[in-house]
């Protein structure tokens, strides 16, 4: 949409909203297991509750260090951000899907996502989530 347009005020921040709204998807491909999913973008509350909930807290001679445990975080972001999953043409609700957990014995999305993954795979498809959620974009700057 060009600057040019006639749009109404209204009209402009419709546009800005919707697309706040749409987060950005892309497809990925785990060859090895003949796997596809659809990966879509989280927000910063979404990756911050998920960074919370993988930080390893430890006392050491009195101070309280902080670390986030990458491999939980990794399967965690992945699970959350998978937003279509296809094996072999079998598509599957998600890395939490009753056909997976109950067949590996697992509580949970992110507990498939490890056991399936190999570690780099894990590393790779991470790193993806977040660039689709705005990790490493590069601002333009704004010149008078």
């Amino acid at each position: 949409m060009s600057i040019n347009e006639n749009l109404s005020e209204e009209q402009i921040l419709d546009v800005l909203f919707e697309a706040a709204d749409k987060l950005p998807e892309e497809t990925v491909a785990i060859r090895r297991l003949d796997l596809r999913m659809t990966l879509r973008g989280l927000t910063s509350s979404k990756v911050d509750g998920i960074r919370e909930r993988c930080m390893v807290r430890k006392t050491v001679k009195g101070r309280t260090e902080e670390k986030v445990d990458s491999e939980t975080f990794n399967a965690l972001l992945i699970s959350e951000a998978t937003a279509k999953l296809e094996v072999k043409g079998l598509e599957l609700n998600g890395w939490g899907d009753p056909r997976i957990i109950s067949r590996l014995k697992l509580s949970g999305g992110e507990q498939a996502v490890r056991r399936m993954l190999l570690a780099g795979e894990l590393d790779a498809v991470g790193d993806k989530v977040l660039e689709l959620s705005g990790f490493g974009v590069e601002l333009a700057d704004v010149k008078n």
